[in-house]
């Protein structure tokens, strides 16, 4: 696939969802379900799993995301867990999950860490996708995908977030495309 000139797209629909199981019956549905490759050819892997991360699910009573995802995923999953549960989760995260397939597949940008940071934290990412949307009525522009390298080509989410700009450290990342 060649590099063609980089074109703003208006921002997908939102997801409408507000119940966790019906939020999580879409991405299986939209995301786990389809195989997803980047312009470079590498694939991006959804899992159940990463879904409390993804929509940054808070403990019940808590402003911490919940620990031991998967669990919690499959107990949405069976019915055995609702929002009621849980002390929410980031709305606009949740909304924007259908912004994951335009970009990953056409992104603005993709950076990789040069070397993780030596006083900072080490990072749960090592490849980000940045897209510029047009259109998201809101005080950002770009979606923000963190993914982790587990193969030559193949990558699996850690993060994701709306975000109002893509400023990140040259001395931190490469820009990989395009």
């Amino acid at each position: 696939m060649g590099i063609g000139p980089q074109v703003i797209e208006t921002a997908p629909a939102r997801i409408w969802l507000h119940d966790l199981r019906e939020m999580l019956a879409w991405y299986e549905q939209n995301l786990c379900e389809v195989e997803f490759r980047d312009p470079r050819g590498h694939r991006i892997v959804f899992t159940i799993d990463r879904f409390p991360h993804l929509i940054k699910l808070l403990q019940r009573n808590s402003n911490l995301e919940v620990a031991h995802p998967q669990k919690h995923a499959l107990a949405i999953k069976r019915g055995a867990k609702t929002n009621q549960d849980y002390g929410g989760y980031e709305i606009e995260r949740a909304q924007t999950l259908s912004w994951m397939a335009a970009t990953i597949q056409r992104p603005t940008r993709i950076l990789e860490l040069i070397a993780p940071p030596l006083v900072e934290p080490k990072k749960a990412g090592d490849t980000i996708y940045i897209k510029q949307f047009d259109g998201t009525k809101r005080g950002y522009i770009f979606k923000i995908l963190v993914c982790r390298r587990v193969g030559a080509a193949l990558l699996v989410p850690v993060s994701c977030r709306p975000q109002n700009n893509d400023n990140y450290s040259p001395k931190q990342y490469r820009q990989v495309y395009p």
